[in-house]
């Protein structure tokens, strides 16, 4: 065999045996492209004010208006509990819908606001109080 022949064949089998090993090494460890949704936080805090704002009457009582800053902080817990519970469930970064800039269609990053609303409304009103 002439040294120009072996040396293609070799040169060959060396891009064959390669190829083999990366198509192998992507089959069994894929690439782990991250996923993201997103959650418009915004309008679901806009709408726990409203709630809040118009339970406030003239003439209060101490005890209603400490219930309402229980309420608000209630709030805040059952969201974060609500946030890390759908990002289980997706297995993806949630994202404020507020920080995405652009998208390239309204599927490329579903928004799972509803998801995280409904979860805060299941949730118990005062997590203290069981």
């Amino acid at each position: 065999m002439s040294p120009f022949r072996t040396a293609l064949l070799t040169g060959v089998l060396t891009l064959a045996l390669g190829a083999g090993i990366v198509a192998s090494w992507l089959h069994f460890r894929p690439l782990e492209i991250p996923r993201f949704a997103r959650v418009n936080i915004g309008a679901l805090v806009a709408q726990q004010q409203q709630s809040l704002v118009e339970r406030v009457k003239p003439g209060m009582e101490a005890t209603e208006q400490a219930r309402l800053f229980e309420d608000a902080k209630a709030f805040g817990l059952r969201l974060d509990a609500a946030l890390d519970q759908v990002a289980q469930e997706c297995q993806c970064a949630l994202i404020n819908s507020a920080a995405l800039l652009k998208a390239s269609s309204a599927a490329a990053i579903p928004d799972l606001s509803a998801r995280v609303a409904e979860i805060v409304r299941m949730a118990p009103a005062s997590p203290l109080a069981q």
